[in-house]
């Protein structure tokens, strides 16, 4: 089964192939259009095919894929019942809560940095900075800001000297340690790019995180693994759909941060199981709903980086990314510059319109009046599918 299918059209049966899924999926709608559950029915049907998928849920509609519908509202709603019955025999659905001890908690310690080994120079280096500037985001910096610019350097200096040094950080009381009284390599370093000021601060901001409800972050629940998230550990013969339930942070910056680990792990683990030589298709698939907060076209939140680097290395690795969002005038359109299908629902406004429109200038170029006047009247749970991989 290398097909899945997505819908119908006038001319039957739509379905799109696991390779067309490896250069990326968007999907863009208004509210009310049913982008949600256009992206469910991509996660179900991905997940049919033996194909794993982690989902980040900011709102709580993507986790009833937990659940599978009743056999007679399947059939009444048109669908074969043994399409039903093949996804609840071969899909696990299991809903993830960071933070929380509800549910399945989840933990991201950002100061462990297994595997870390494995990279190159480069990779090691950008390892360091981004785990670096997801750390000074969490605790309130302006990563543009002077201040966290300076905070950001700090946290990856200290993070590659412990790391060559073999000194391995159990939580964030370490990292106030070694900022107390640093190594004399790395005071150098730190001290032309930093102040008494800057580094009493620092060290005042990751003191809280060693302190009440934001620990829970570090602490609570399975520490997040993608072996674990995809179902590659061992723990089941179903195919795993994790979904991260994402209401359970309490803040931008901690939703930010969490998504940004899991997509640094998702990441260095695609970098160790690169797909066979000749090999085509995907491993696995990771969706995100409502992703404009994530990738905004000026501000970059901590997050936005790691996302962009899946974004442009993932199809390589079988890797693929499925994003929906119903602001698509509020998301960077170079962060989508690698997304070559496009499932498009009602959109009402002419800077979301024309926004779509600069996108498809490239993959459809012909259509653009079609589409554009097409798209305010489609009605909810009707889509026009824009593939060049596949028509």
């Amino acid at each position: 089964m290398d097909r899945i299918r997505i819908g119908t059209s006038s001319d039957g049966v739509l379905e799109f192939s696991l390779d067309t899924l490896q250069r990326h999926i968007a999907c863009f709608g208004s509210s009310g259009s049913g982008k949600t559950i256009a992206g469910k029915v991509l996660m179900e049907e991905i997940a049919r095919t033996g194909v794993p998928v982690i989902a980040f849920d900011p709102q709580g509609d993507i986790a009833s894929l937990a659940i599978t519908a009743d056999r007679k509202l399947v059939k009444a709603k048109g669908t074969d019942p043994a399409i039903r019955d093949h996804y609840d025999e071969n899909v696990e659905g299991l809903i993830w809560t960071p933070g929380s001890s509800k549910g399945l908690p989840l933990s991201i310690n950002p100061l462990q940095f297994d595997g870390v080994e494995t990279l190159n120079a480069e990779d090691k280096t950008r390892f360091f900075s981004s785990t670096a500037k997801n750390i000074v985001s969490l605790v309130g910096y302006d990563l543009d800001s002077d201040d966290g610019k300076s905070a950001e350097t700090i946290l990856a200096v200290i993070f590659e000297h412990c790391f060559d040094q073999r000194n391995q950080l159990r939580d964030f009381g370490d990292v106030v340690k070694i900022l107390q009284d640093m190594p004399e390599s790395v005071v150098e370093v730190v001290s032309a790019v930093s102040s008494p000021k800057i580094l009493r601060d620092l060290t005042k901001k990751l003191s809280l995180l060693t302190l009440g409800a934001r620990k829970l972050l570090f602490q609570t629940g399975v520490p997040a693994n993608i072996d674990t998230l995809l179902g590659k550990d061992g723990s089941t013969d179903k195919t795993r759909i994790s979904v991260i339930y994402l209401n359970t942070l309490q803040t931008t910056e901690e939703k930010e941060f969490f998504i940004s680990g899991i997509a640094q792990l998702l990441y260095r683990w695609m970098l160790k199981h690169p797909l066979g030589n000749g090999q085509s298709g995907i491993q696995c698939a990771m969706f995100i709903d409502e992703i404009a907060p994530y990738i905004p076209p000026v501000k970059v939140p901590a997050c936005k980086e790691n996302l962009e680097l899946l974004f442009r290395q993932g199809r390589k690795y079988g890797v693929s990314c499925l994003i929906a969002t119903q602001s698509p005038g509020d998301i960077d359109y170079k962060s989508v510059g690698q997304f070559a299908t496009f499932i498009l629902g009602r959109l009402n406004t002419k800077q979301d319109i024309d926004k779509v429109k600069k996108r498809l200038e490239s993959v459809a170029p012909q259509e653009l009046d079609f589409i554009s006047n097409k798209l305010p009247a489609l009605k909810p749970g009707n889509f026009l599918a824009v593939s060049p991989d596949e028509f």
